[in-house]
């Protein structure tokens, strides 16, 4: 008797123990702690909000509800798989997950779909339902489509919920993340600062933690183990696959709340222990989904063989060349749709050491391949029970490094480069960017060809043409020599116009300022002139770039005038008029005295001489009398000859240092 009462007692525990795991409630929160975590709102960065928005959930986290903890972006910068399961789905330690959360440094990127993938994986090996809790302050920046590999994995049949919440994230964003819970039957919460951030928190949590009653248990056959046996083969009388079926109540004709699972694979069937009842099976096997309404009836187990569908497998590598070494590619298989590519089937990334593998039902499909910048699109047909392998060459690269610095052998700086096509000498479409820092250069692997590099830093923009060539690595520095060109005038204020040749004769600057402005030039070592305008007066100065010259200071105050061709003309006519006249030599001379000095004239009559001679006495004796009271106003016009004279050389002093300023 106390047997018997022991074997019942072991019974009942049982089965109480398994229909309150049926319903135990489990979490795993995946965090997002990519670089742009480092963002502000309100002054406040973005890993802040969201750490304390975390510690304050946890600190009333229901002990009952277990909780997983999968960072991603913590540890690396560039690294798409810098995903790690910090803490493992379990009775939750609070103080733990806070000092765990607490540690997190933002870094990497945000990959989400593999992050989904790692953490649903996880989930369906303990074949128990969860709810996964994304938080996100943008969009996927690894992997295309996140939504995508959302709707995947619900196909396989792993049960769980993902509930999404969008931190500051814009409305492009928003859709992509919505998307993810909807696939899974989750929600979507859109926090846009602290506050929502902890109002959804706390709304999750509330709906992660509210434990199913457990129903109440329907009549058992008794006696077995199992009711239910389930099998999957490809086609009739084939070989068994690894399928993943579940068994869901039937709601006239409809898959209503999940009873239990049964995943079957190659050497043994799926089995299930349910009420008496009718249900349907969904199977899931690779992209084949199958339903199947069965009926459980007492004493009985039901045994289901489900034909899911012949599948193939494909196989993906690639090469830039023929022959050539294999290289990390791409590699997204699509329905054909009358050539062109339909709703995606399914991925198969290659690598260097492996190809990319998918098995897929038989069928016409386009594999497009992404390598860099190169797209391929490769038509193939799956076969049943073949492997059809494929080698996509996608073409031959190089490697671009750019750095910069202010001048030769200077030390490196941040700079911004742009590497565009080159149309004949033209700037085409945008390729790719290479921006370098001051530890490190600006690294980028494109297709083989010719390409102009805009180059840009502070002010100063610098084109530089450049070649890649396969397989090689095309080093450029660009260099940000100024050179300073400064012009002295007699109004400083006056507009002045330079125009810079290269040797060759090739105009490479125009400009016109005031001549008070620094013209900042950025140009490449070599001969040089400038020709400088000011009004009527224009100067050329002739100047080498490279050395230790790296300013110009041009003085346009010392301009001889040239006599203008019309007073060139008036004289001509004047001296004309003097030597044509035949009757001069005739004509006689006379001499008239002004101060001390006698002039002989010719042509003049004595009447007129007399009256010039009283002139001159006057203008003698007048001389005589302003001469005595010169000296003082002479004295004056020196001195403010001399004062605008160091004006003058002042200013162009200060010009000097000036420049010496900028090139320092």
């Amino acid at each position: 008797m106390k047997k018997l009462l022991l074997v019942f007692v072991l019974v009942f525990t049982t089965l109480f123990t398994s229909v309150l795991a049926e319903y135990n409630p489990r979490a795993v929160i995946i965090f997002d702690a990519s670089g742009s975590m480092w963002g502000q709102i309100n002054g406040v960065t973005k890993i802040e909000i969201a750490r304390d928005a975390l510690k304050n959930v946890v600190r009333e986290w229901n002990p009952s509800v277990e909780l997983g903890l999968t960072v991603y972006g913590h540890r690396s910068k560039g690294d798409c798989n810098d995903i790690e399961t910090i803490i493992p789905v379990g009775k939750i330690d609070k103080n733990r997950v806070i000092k765990t959360v607490m540690g997190i440094k933002p870094k990497g990127k945000t990959p989400i779909s593999r992050s989904l993938r790692k953490v649903a994986e996880e989930i369906k090996y303990t074949e128990e339902k969860a709810t996964i809790i994304l938080i996100s302050d943008g969009k996927e920046t690894c992997d295309p489509d996140p939504c995508g590999t959302a709707k995947e994995l619900e196909k396989q049949g792993i049960d769980f919920v993902t509930h999404v919440i969008g931190f500051n994230v814009d409305k492009k964003t928003d859709k992509q993340l919505e998307c993810i819970a909807s696939a899974t039957g989750g929600e979507y919460f859109s926090a846009k600062n602290a506050a929502a951030l902890n109002k959804a928190m706390k709304v999750i949590a509330k709906k992660v933690e509210k434990v199913e009653p457990a129903p109440a248990p329907k009549p058992v056959a008794k006696k077995l183990e199992h009711t239910v046996e389930i099998s999957n083969s490809e086609k009739e009388d084939g070989k068994w696959v690894v399928a993943y079926n579940s068994i869901y109540e039937d709601e006239d004709g409809k898959a209503g709340d999940r009873a239990a699972t049964a995943h079957s694979r190659k050497k043994s069937v799926g089995k299930a222990q349910i009420p008496v009842g009718k249900y349907i099976i969904k199977s899931t096997y690779n992209d084949f989904e199958v339903f199947t309404p069965i009926e459980v009836k007492p004493g009985k187990v039901t045994k289901i063989h489900v034909v899911m569908g012949q599948t193939g497998m494909v196989e993906i590598s690639n090469s830039e060349k023929e022959d050539g070494k294999w290289v990390v590619a791409y590699n997204s298989i699509y329905e054909d749709e009358d050539g062109k590519a339909g709703d995606r089937a399914a991925t198969a990334h290659s690598r260097k050491k492996s190809v990319g593998k998918a098995q897929i039902p038989v069928g016409k499909y386009i594999i497009k391949s992404t390598y860099n910048d190169f797209e391929v699109f490769t038509p193939i047909e799956v076969k049943p029970g073949e492997v059809t392998k494929i080698h996509v060459v996608m073409g031959q690269t190089g490697t671009v490094e750019v750095t910069a610095s202010e001048k030769e052998g200077g030390k490196w700086i941040a700079a911004y480069h742009n590497i565009v096509q080159n149309e004949d000498g033209k700037v085409g479409d945008l390729v790719a960017r290479a921006n370098s820092s001051k530890k490190s250069a600006g690294t980028r692997q494109i297709p083989v060809g010719k390409y102009i590099i805009e180059s840009s830093y502070n002010n100063f923009k610098k084109e530089t043409l450049l070649e890649v060539k396969a397989g090689e690595t095309t080093k450029v520095h660009v260099t940000f020599g100024q050179f300073l060109i400064k012009a002295k005038c007699s109004d400083m204020n006056v507009k002045i116009s330079y125009e810079i040749y290269a040797s060759s004769g090739q105009l490479v600057n125009e400009k016109q300022i005031k001549c008070s402005d620094t013209l900042k030039v950025i140009l490449d070592s070599g001969d040089y002139s400038v020709e400088v305008k000011v009004d009527n007066d224009t100067k050329e100065v002739k100047f080498t770039v490279g050395g230790d010259q790296s300013k110009l200071l041009i003085d346009m105050t010392d301009i001889k005038k040239e006599p203008t061709k019309e007073e060139l003309i008036k004289a001509d006519s004047a001296e004309l008029e003097v030597t044509s006249s035949p009757k001069q030599e005739e004509q006689k001379s006379e001499k008239i005295t002004i101060g001390d000095k006698q002039i002989e004239i010719k042509g003049m009559s004595q009447e007129d001489a007399k009256k010039l001679n009283e002139l001159g006495a006057m203008l003698g004796a007048l001389g005589g009398m302003m001469q005595g009271a010169n000296p003082e106003a002479q004295k004056k016009q020196e001195e403010k000859q001399n004062a605008d004279n160091a004006k003058a050389d002042k200013e162009f002093d200060d010009m000097s240092k000036e420049l010496d300023m900028f090139t320092k």
